[in-house]
């Protein structure tokens, strides 16, 4: 990439803009790089304020994978430009939101482009919140690539691996004005203008090695393992995040996380993704993993596990708080262990420690897993005797534990032996037509299959494995922090493994109950 400054010679990726700062500029002391807070902030505003009254705008223009090279490691992503349709799923939204932040939100004008140019002269003073405006689009992204040239990423403490952040533009030549005006108070800003986005890097290293990149590996949008994960994500999408396992393990992102892990294991490969949605009644994460492995084990053992988690936690308590419920783990869990698929985690001291313990109560593995989990496991916690939900105040919790098909006695044994000790008082066990139940404090006759809430916030997700529940209403009415917790309704998370076993894919999501949305 060729050095100038405005007006300086355009490359072969575009018109380069005063890429290189020469050190000791007037920024002085101010030596920082301050698009990742942004970035952070966007994030933050976008959770708080992206239902707000929108102006309805058809998704168009150029997205950051557009401009990051193709082999990308990390890629994030904030849009909130939005469609007629999903307009719609958002005044939907809108309508069960609690009454207070329905509130809130009818004072916001939700001009999304207002509300990245907040996000800008908040990062840099300098410059004038309504010139910003002029220029700044409503996305902005971040991507992170392994390169050769270890001087790329230094300044930034990832050596080997560059990386930048992607700022969408409406008027590429007021961004290009206002970045010339504001590069000289910072010694570490390295910029470049094209194809709608302004491009900053922390160091020249890496945005020259971006266009080598891209030159060599073409762009991100048309990598395929990129976009055949990104299409099975909801489109339009608030914001979606995606990595490559293998390709952070090439620019050696995983090192620092590995030296925490070093009992953990050693390989691991795969791609996650991930995306922020609204879908009418409720604002949900969609997550996947594909083609996982660690230590060459993969998840194929989990894809002939029954379904069915929901329906086994709606048999708990009504006034069950927090819920979490498995189906089939015990045949799955068996199965993985006798083909070797577990090595990785019974290589682990915590988990031969764990064996010796499971075995001196009898639960010996693999059979263990059926005698302790049986076909279908939930565990709910139905109550807590203190004035706060989350505060360690001495209050005993109320909680029941359920085992279909699972040995009341190995339980018990597990229960008494192990969670509870010879001094403590043990929970009641008991066996219900074929079901271990484990039982401490009280609890409701009804069942939370016949709660509203419940029934709302785990809607389609009968299919899931693993299935999780949690009732907002009741904690947050313990506190008085808001005017009606009734209002705020529950959180709902789902796993479901695809029919090959090669994608597994989670859903988290909040479900309100206030305002219309209870009509």
């Amino acid at each position: 990439m060729p050095p100038g400054g405005p007006g300086g010679p355009a490359g072969p990726y575009g018109h380069y803009s005063g890429g290189a700062v020469p050190p000791g500029g007037n920024g002085g002391g101010r030596n920082r790089w301050l698009i990742p807070a942004a970035a952070a902030t966007a994030v933050i505003v976008m959770a708080g304020a992206v239902w707000a009254s929108v102006s309805l705008v058809n998704f168009a223009g150029n997205q950051p994978e557009t401009v990051l090279p193709g082999n990308t490691a990390m890629f994030a992503k904030v849009d909130l430009s939005i469609d007629g349709n999903q307009a719609v799923e958002l005044m939907q939204f809108i309508d069960q939101l609690p009454d207070e932040m329905a509130e809130e939100l009818d004072a916001d004008d939700g001009d999304m482009n207002e509300l990245f140019a907040d996000v800008f002269s908040d990062a840099f003073p300098e410059a004038s919140k309504g010139s910003v405006q002029e220029w700044i689009g409503d996305g902005v992204g971040m991507g992170m690539w392994p390169s050769d040239d270890s001087s790329v990423g230094t300044e930034a403490g990832v050596g080997g691996a560059g990386m930048a952040f992607a700022l969408s533009v409406e008027n590429e030549r007021l961004a290009e004005e206002e970045f010339d005006a504001i590069s000289s108070e910072y010694d570490d800003l390295h910029y470049e203008v094209t194809d709608g986005f302004v491009l900053l890097t922390p160091d020249s290293a890496s945005l020259g090695d971006l266009e080598r990149q891209v030159d060599e590996h073409g762009t991100l949008d048309s990598a395929d393992d990129f976009s055949s994960d990104m299409s099975d994500l909801p489109s339009g999408s608030l914001a979606t995040a995606w990595g490559d396992l293998a390709a952070m393990e090439e620019a050696e992102v995983t090192d620092e996380v590995r030296a925490e892990l070093a009992t953990g294991p050693t390989e691991i490969s795969g791609r996650v993704s991930a995306a922020l949605h609204i879908d009418g009644s409720y604002l949900q994460v969609d997550s996947a993993l594909t083609d996982w492995s660690v230590d060459g084990s993969d998840m194929t053992w989990l894809a002939d596990a029954e379904t069915g988690s929901v329906e086994a936690i709606g048999q708990l308590p009504e006034n069950t708080v927090m819920a979490f419920g498995a189906t089939g783990l015990d045949s799955a869990l068996t199965e993985a262990y006798d083909d070797g698929e577990l090595d990785f985690l019974t290589d682990n001291r915590d988990f031969q420690q764990m064996e010796r313990d499971l075995n001196s109560v009898g639960a010996h593995l693999p059979e263990g897993f059926g005698a302790l989990l049986g076909s279908s496991t939930v565990f709910g916690l139905t109550g807590q005797d203190s004035d706060g939900f989350f505060e360690e105040t001495g209050g005993e919790a109320s909680f029941m534990y359920r085992a279909e098909g699972g040995d009341a006695q190995v339980v018990e044994d597990f229960v008494n032996d192990l969670m509870v000790g010879p001094y403590g008082q043990p929970p009641a066990v008991s066996d219900e037509d074929g079901t271990v139940v484990v039982q401490e404090g009280s609890s409701s006759t009804g069942a939370l299959a016949d709660d509203a809430v419940f029934e709302q916030t785990m809607q389609e997700m009968d299919e899931a494995v693993v299935a999780g529940f949690f009732d907002l209403r009741q904690v947050l009415a313990q506190d008085n922090s808001v005017q009606d917790a009734d209002q705020w309704g529950a959180v709902g998370f789902a796993v479901t493994p695809g029919e090959d076993g090669n994608r597994l894919s989670g859903e988290l999501r909040w479900s309100p109950s206030g305002g219309d949305g209870e009509d």
